[in-house]
């Protein structure tokens, strides 16, 4: 069994009682938590790209699992929101529980989608499970006419010490890929073969298990979304570049 197998299977048995407990929670803590990156970066595509982009811009979340992630952004009013994973029981588990999705059975490698056929592609740390994290990031840029985001580990000191170098998720292993924003722009140069995009990548510190522990310490609620909030302010402000976590955006100039 090769490795996108090995992953089918294990996401397959993942997904195979439904959506799981952190995608289902009302705490608003675990809510701020877990979706803050998203809302990050759509906040950032929407002052770049703002006026390309409308409710009814087609979005195909890949690599989407029980599609949490996709769920926020139809919470934040876009209505053509369609996820996709290699998991046919994920994309099952992401419509039965969010009417609102759209769902595709899709291998981000070679997905059987048109050039540009959506108006903005989305990965939340799925990249770094495929065998080729550089052409699923390419892939994205083919199937994509205004923007591609993905949300993954940031190649900095702090990642690598803090960090997992391998994962293993029961008969599936892959290599933790880490990315730069200057990976991105090399990698988005060489494809496109044109410097005419945006390059809008950044890195910044979240840690969803860590960040909810110390939330929930503090009185969690408000108070502990507070302090969580303001903690972030102050380490991206001052340490973002050193950040863990990074946010590919690329801004595309096709019409």
């Amino acid at each position: 069994m090769n490795q996108i197998e090995k992953q089918r299977a294990m996401h397959d048995s993942l997904y195979k009682a439904g959506s799981r407990a952190h995608i289902l929670s009302d705490d608003k803590l675990v809510n701020y938590v877990t979706k803050w990156r998203m809302h990050e970066a759509f906040r950032r595509l929407d002052g770049a790209a703002g006026d390309r982009i409308t409710v009814d811009t087609p979005i195909l979340f890949m690599c989407a699992g029980e599609g949490g992630e996709a769920s926020m952004l139809c919470d934040l009013g876009f209505r053509d929101v369609t996820v996709s994973d290699i998991s046919a029981r994920g994309v099952e588990a992401a419509i039965s529980r969010d009417s609102r999705l759209k769902g595709l059975v899709l291998n981000a490698l070679a997905a059987d989608v048109r050039d540009g056929e959506y108006g903005i592609v989305v990965v939340q740390d799925g990249l770094h499970h495929l065998p080729s994290p550089v052409q699923g990031f390419t892939e994205m840029m083919r199937m994509a006419s205004v923007a591609v985001v993905f949300l993954e580990p940031h190649d900095s000191l702090v990642g690598k010490l803090i960090g997992t170098r391998w994962e293993q998720n029961g008969e599936a292993t892959n290599f933790v890929f880490r990315w730069t924003r200057k990976l991105v722009n090399d990698i988005t140069c060489s494809y496109l073969c044109t410097e005419n995009f945006r390059n809008l990548s950044f890195s910044f510190w979240h840690h969803n298990i860590v960040f909810r522990k110390l939330g929930a310490r503090i009185g969690g609620g408000g108070i502990g979304i507070g302090v969580i909030s303001a903690l972030k302010v102050f380490l991206d402000l001052l340490f973002g570049r050193f950040g863990n976590q990074f946010c590919g955006l690329v801004v595309l100039d096709r019409k």
